[in-house]
């Protein structure tokens, strides 16, 4: 018997691509967020959402920009390790890892 759940590196990426939308509506209620999954949608779609604040949206689009990160590096090694920042509690240090080591275009408020 065929193992199908055995999957490719392309068949998964194919099929985080085309649940993309899904994942990050999970990841969003994951974190919190009061928000739809047709709201979700339009976001990644390029529209504006008026009921949400732009912290939400900016959320999902951090979301986003993450999973296409994961997809388009998959054959990377990707070890973070940001259990060493929880003994500190220097947000400083976190911020500066992030930064050189993540995701480009990470906001931080201070």
């Amino acid at each position: 018997m065929q193992n199908k759940y055995k999957l490719t590196i392309e068949q998964n990426i194919f099929l985080a691509k085309r649940n993309l939308v899904d994942n990050v509506y999970s990841n969003a209620r994951m974190e919190g967020l009061n928000i739809t999954f047709p709201q979700t949608k339009t976001i990644l779609e390029g529209v504006n959402v008026p009921d949400l604040k732009v912290d939400e949206i900016q959320c999902i689009l951090n979301l986003r920009d993450a999973w296409k990160y994961v997809i388009n590096n998959i054959d990377k090694e990707f070890n973070i390790l940001l259990s060493n920042f929880y003994s500190t509690n220097d947000n400083c240090k976190i911020k500066q890892f992030i930064y050189d080591n993540c995701i480009d275009g990470i906001v931080f408020n201070n």
